[in-house]
């Protein structure tokens, strides 16, 4: 996300804001409803509800957008394609989330929702900015190496500890 916003802060800084504005509203949404959740109790049991995924809403920012960045130069049903393609990984990703017991599946359709409302908010207002230079390629690249490396050698971020914290210093 950062290697985009960064992209696009040096050929469009209006679209590299609006990037960083969207994703805030986003993290205020996953954040507030967890802290709504451990803080106060809040949640819809009945329908399995308890917070927003992050992971689903973060994935479905994201791998759309990215997806059609790297195709934004291509005909029309390739670049619907690559955003298809996205849009997969990212519920890949959310479905990971109810497999591996993190959320149900009502909160991980929220997240996608969430997560698809700032992708295609993006695509709507900025489709023809978006696409990042084949020079560019090798940041993109680079820095999702450098994610990756980053998962497996750097420690865990407690963050949902770090929320839970935040929610008993609220309570107390």
């Amino acid at each position: 996300m950062a290697a985009l916003g960064w992209l696009w802060w040096k050929r469009n800084p209006r679209l590299a804001c609006e990037w960083a504005a969207v994703l805030a509203a986003l993290a205020s949404v996953v954040v507030l409803s967890k802290i709504a959740y451990k803080a106060f109790g809040v949640d819809w049991r009945t329908i399995g509800f308890f917070t927003v995924s992050g992971h689903s809403a973060l994935a479905a920012a994201l791998y759309p957008l990215l997806c059609y960045a790297l195709m934004a130069g291509a005909k029309p049903p390739v670049r619907r394609a690559a955003v298809a393609f996205g849009g997969t990984i990212a519920v890949a990703i959310a479905v990971s989330r109810v497999l591996s017991h993190r959320h149900t599946p009502v909160e991980i359709v929220t997240g996608l929702a969430v997560g698809l409302a700032v992708a295609w908010l993006m695509l709507r207002r900025w489709h023809g900015a978006l696409g990042i230079p084949v020079r560019s390629m090798p940041v993109v690249l680079g820095t999702a190496m450098v994610a990756v490396l980053a998962v497996y050698l750097l420690p865990n971020v407690p963050a949902e500890r770090v929320l839970s914290h935040i929610a008993w210093r609220i309570r107390s």
